[in-house]
């Protein structure tokens, strides 16, 4: 699959992402943002499928005609679902350009024929999976590239606690390990150059430091947390959905062997609570790790 319709693809799942969490707030205002978030995902979606089978959309064709163009170039089948994703554009057209507010109740209905207009036409036309389609190829080789497709197989085959321990254990590679502080409990931060690398704090770098607070191999790990929050800067990773992913999932360490560790945390872990959680913690996951492979790259 191209890389743009990748691109668009995995657009078109953050804008249904937004769009929903818009559905969920009380304030009716946020219908007008909800309509509006769910029609551009569509659209961004449309795009990616004109691309894939070689339908030409530019930007004077009018929303009604993508499906036209796209169903000329996938005859005998047809897009789904095309009338209820018409009236979302006229919903759209209506809140937007002449502040109507659409109906909450009509937008909670769309919001799931999108859904299923996505995921239907994913499997019937891109042969892929709408949920975990994402950017890892664009992510360059190594551990964490291939750490992030298991947790894609993970996700797909709804082993939700697995592919959250692999999306941390990503996150660790990429960020975390760097404020490992358990050379120190045999060398001494006061060595200059000499001295193991840690970015964790200077008041952790030390045996006395290890011996008192250290219970579990996760522990080692202790965040500078205005270093981080600089390092999150410089790499373009959003601040608040990095923090959320940490929350979200349990602690890990990597030992000198290699050797995975897990603090199981069964809050986090729980199955029921991950799976309204999963994929929102994978596909950021993703969006974290690339931004910091796109900006080492620059």
């Amino acid at each position: 699959m191209d890389i743009e319709v990748v691109r668009r693809i995995c657009l078109a799942r953050h804008l249904f992402e937004l769009g929903n969490s818009s559905l969920k707030s009380s304030n009716d205002l946020y219908l007008f943002s909800a309509a509006n978030l769910l029609q551009d995902s569509v659209e961004a979606f449309l795009l990616a499928v004109a691309d894939f089978v070689g339908a030409s959309i530019d930007s004077n064709t009018f929303f009604d005609k993508y499906f036209v163009l796209i169903n000329k170039k996938i005859d005998p089948k047809e897009l789904p679902f095309k009338n209820k994703l018409l009236r979302l554009n006229k919903i759209r057209i209506n809140s937007k350009h002449y502040g109507i507010m659409p109906a909450r109740d009509e937008c909670i209905r769309l919001a799931v024929s999108v859904r299923e207009f996505f995921e239907e036409v994913s499997a019937s036309i891109l042969k892929a999976n709408f949920s975990t389609v994402s950017t890892i190829d664009l992510l360059k080789d190594g551990e964490t590239k291939d750490l992030l497709h298991q947790a894609r197989k993970h996700l797909e085959e709804k082993e939700y606690e697995d592919c959250a321990i692999t999306c941390r254990k990503a996150i660790y590679l990429e960020i975390l390990q760097d404020y490992n502080i358990s050379e120190f409990l045999e060398k001494s931060a006061h060595r200059g150059l000499l001295s193991p690398f840690s970015n964790a704090p200077f008041y952790a770098k030390n045996k006395d430091y290890i011996q008192k607070n250290v219970k579990d191999p996760t522990d080692f790990i202790v965040l500078d947390h205005n270093h981080l929050d600089q390092d999150l800067l410089k790499y373009s990773v959003d601040n608040t959905t990095f923090w959320n992913i940490w929350r979200l999932t349990p602690e890990v360490y990597k030992t000198k062997d290699n050797q995975w560790v897990v603090k199981y945390d069964f809050d986090k872990l729980e199955n029921e609570t991950l799976q309204d959680k999963i994929e929102y913690i994978f596909n950021s996951t993703v969006d974290i790790i690339l931004s910091i492979h796109t900006n080492l790259r620059v």
